[in-house]
């Protein structure tokens, strides 16, 4: 009896324990289940307040020098490690990128570079027709056409400079930007305006004025060509009218792209095209005057430059409608006794050596105008005779061989 006694209370004290571990199985088990139905219940009520915040990305707002990552809400605390890794700059090898910029400049200019100087100079300005029986053009409307072919002539030649300016700069600064080692930048714009300013805008400088020079040459071909094809005032109108457009545009995506800049208020040259030129032309004078490399050639051009400008707007404002060769005085002609002076040892003797050259020019044209006018008269002779045989019928005077 004693020995079933012990057994049963071996077997009670078994059952105990697996029921204490049991037990303490289900409470842990249970303890877990309440604490993640607690921490899904906040990220339940966090979303149900405010659910955009926390699934909308952190907005990144775009400073002149680094980048920021700015949150919100549960973002904020989310991304606090992110942020703390981002503010600081992100520099970078931007010159490659630089060179292209440059490139893109170059490539257009040379192209119409190459088109003005067809336009310009290889092909003849375009005249008015000479006077017929059906129609006579004034003296006033054919010195007008004069005036705009000298100024055709100086457009041009400062478009296709202005564009060879372009060309050359825009070389130069690739050369440097792919020989030289630069430092990093946060972006291309960071580089260009710390180490290629003065390259950057006056390519871009240059770019437009030769542009709106080609537009100009265009504009005065076509004017004339219009009068010479005996063209409406209203189809003058029209063609003066959209090239008008035309140049407003050009000069309108230039002040948008003036004020978009590198993407920020601070990094832009300014708002318009002027504030672009302007930019240029105080970087020049102050590289030209800089002490310790100064630039007497760029300080030369510049001066230059304002004087050709100045003798233009003279020419513009003070010429006369008059036609050119009528304001050409006695001392451009050739004198009527110019062969006798050079007959006359005395007063050969009292010319200088350019005025005898000149007499004697004007002496080799008389006699070759002498020659053209003896052929015209022997031609139109030769006709008449023709007609005269023609009339009368007569061909006796006519050889034919058998």
């Amino acid at each position: 009896m004693a020995k079933a006694t012990d057994e049963m209370n071996k077997m009670k004290a078994k059952l105990r324990r697996r029921r204490s571990r049991v037990s303490g199985l289900s409470s842990s088990s249970c303890a877990v289940v309440r604490s993640s139905s607690i921490a899904a219940f906040l990220w339940i009520v966090a979303f149900s307040l405010k659910p955009s915040d926390a699934f909308a990305p952190p907005t990144i707002l775009q400073s002149p020098r680094c980048q920021y990552h700015v949150g919100n809400g549960i973002s904020t605390k989310l991304h606090a490690v992110t942020n703390l890794a981002t503010e600081t700059p992100l520099l970078a090898d931007y010159a490659p990128a630089a060179a292209t910029l440059f490139n893109n400049m170059k490539l257009p200019a040379a192209v119409v570079t190459a088109g003005m100087i067809s336009l310009g100079f290889a092909t003849r300005f375009p005249e008015l027709p000479r006077d017929t029986l059906e129609k006579v053009y004034p003296q006033s409307l054919r010195a007008r056409c004069a005036k705009l072919e000298r100024l055709h002539i100086v457009l041009g030649l400062v478009s296709v400079t202005s564009e060879l300016i372009v060309v050359l700069w825009a070389a130069v600064a690739v050369n440097q930007l792919t020989e030289r080692v630069y430092e990093p930048a946060v972006s291309v714009w960071d580089l260009i305006h710390r180490d290629c300013d003065l390259a950057w805008s006056a390519v871009n400088s240059h770019y437009i004025l030769g542009i709106i020079g080609f537009t100009g040459m265009l504009w005065l071909r076509a004017y004339v060509m219009l009068l010479a094809a005996s063209a409406s005032k209203s189809l003058v109108n029209a063609a003066s009218t959209g090239t008008a457009a035309a140049t407003c545009l050009m000069v309108s995506i230039v002040n948008r792209g003036v004020e978009s800049g590198g993407g920020t208020s601070v990094d832009r040259y300014g708002n318009t095209i002027l504030d672009l030129f302007t930019h240029y032309a105080a970087l020049l004078l102050k590289v030209a005057t800089d002490e310790a490399s100064p630039g007497p050639l760029q300080l030369s051009a510049m001066v230059l430059e304002i004087a050709s400008l100045c003798f233009m707007f003279h020419v513009l404002i003070t010429e006369s409608d008059a036609k050119f060769e009528e304001q050409l005085t006695d001392e451009h002609s050739c004198p009527v006794d110019a062969y006798d002076v050079l007959r006359d040892d005395n007063e050969v003797s009292k010319l200088t050596k350019i005025e005898v050259e000149k007499l004697k020019t004007c002496v080799d044209l008389g006699e070759e105008e002498d020659k053209r006018q003896r052929i015209r008269e022997w031609v139109l002779d030769g006709e008449d005779e023709r007609e005269e045989v023609d009339d009368s019928g007569d061909y006796s005077s006519v050889n034919v061989s058998a």
